[in-house]
């Protein structure tokens, strides 16, 4: 009898463990992220400006976007037409709390974080890249992947042009 219940039991928690997450986006798909906040607290509001959307789950592709995005015209993020999502949803909530969350408020650019895991689980990524998602009237309209700050940066200085800071280096 015990050995029915355990065959059981590890029965239903292969079943739940083996289900399936959603397919991942495609060009056509609309876009919604209500549920997200940046690392302030605040909703996401940009659902209309967003242009172009960037999103990876490797720690050094998410470096790569870091820097890439502190050299970009700080209105493009603000206007919401650049826009950086991070799944947080597998970092346990103290150590989000205590350290991520006050290290990213030193990025100066919002970071739109999925505390759940929902609104990026269909999100389309490869390993150790940056998914660089075109967004056009609220859909995907087009999806590439791209590795390394200079790659990252190629596809956002044309939408945002860079800091004046970033600028006066290049004269």
């Amino acid at each position: 009898m015990r050995l029915s219940i355990v065959l059981f039991v590890f029965l239903i928690l292969g079943a739940c463990a083996s289900q399936p997450g959603p397919a991942p986006m495609r060009i056509g798909n609309e876009v919604a992220f209500e549920m997200l906040q940046d690392q302030y607290s605040n909703p996401f509001p940009h659902e209309d400006n967003m242009q172009v959307l960037l999103f990876t789950d490797d720690m050094q592709a998410s470096r790569d976007v870091r820097d890439a995005m502190g050299r970009v015209a700080p209105d493009c993020y603000e206007q919401g037409r650049l826009v950086f999502v991070a799944n947080v949803s597998g970092m346990p909530r103290l150590i989000t709390r205590l350290i991520a969350l006050p290290k990213m408020r030193g990025y100066g650019f919002p970071v739109w974080l999925d505390y759940e895991g929902e609104a990026t689980a269909a999100l389309p990524v490869q390993e150790d890249y940056v998914s660089v998602i075109h967004v056009e009237k609220g859909t995907i309209a087009r999806i590439d992947y791209v590795r390394g700050m200079e790659s990252v940066m190629n596809v956002i200085v044309p939408l945002c042009g860079l800091k004046a800071e970033q600028l006066a280096l290049l004269f």
